[in-house]
């Protein structure tokens, strides 16, 4: 009699369990896809530029392009190991204190013809040679990461535009949040 009824009560546990088992996956989508929230938070990731980069005879040759509606400024710079030096030319460039190079222009948005012609701004080539140590054998290789920014351009207080490296450049990502997680 003992054993029946441990029999029937693990046979009632493994139905109830199986039961439980085959609702659980409707109960499970019923509240990932069933959700509410309330609030806003704003997140503004800046420019839309672009940079494209090839390379040919040791050198990467570097374009931005801005796909944005207002103009921007930028700025370049190419990161190696110590054993690659590395060289930049390009008109229009110019060398900064901080290591990176300023396009001396502001680059234009995007403009559109009457007759619907988009055209797009672009920096003129910035070129980084890099030069190989001499003890370098023909296929060896190196790593050589170029990193560019842009900002919107910058005024001073009687509306002129400032130069690109007199630019803030320091600015940081305005995500309508303050630390601590509080909003604005």
């Amino acid at each position: 009699m003992k054993k029946s009824k441990i029999f029937l009560t693990a046979i009632s546990a493994l139905a109830a369990g199986m039961v439980l088992t085959a609702t659980a996956g409707s109960a499970w989508a019923y509240f990932t896809t069933n959700t509410s929230a309330s609030g806003s938070y704003t997140l503004s990731l800046g420019n839309e530029t672009r940079i494209v980069e090839t390379y040919s005879e040791h050198t990467k040759h570097l374009v931005v392009t801005n796909e944005g509606t207002a103009p921007v400024y930028v700025r370049a710079r190419a990161f190696s190991g110590s054993l690659y030096g590395l060289a930049y030319t390009g008109e229009g460039w110019q060398a900064g204190a901080d290591g990176y190079y300023y396009y001396n222009a502001a680059v234009p948005g995007i403009t559109t013809a009457e007759d619907g012609t988009v055209t797009k701004s672009q920096t003129t080539q910035l070129d980084v040679l890099i030069t190989f140590p001499e003890e370098a054998e023909e296929g060896d290789e190196c790593n050589v990461v170029v990193i560019y920014e842009s900002i919107p351009v910058q005024y001073d207080s009687d509306g002129n535009p400032l130069a690109p490296q007199a630019a803030d450049w320091s600015g940081k990502v305005l995500t309508g949040r303050t630390e601590g997680g509080n909003d604005r």
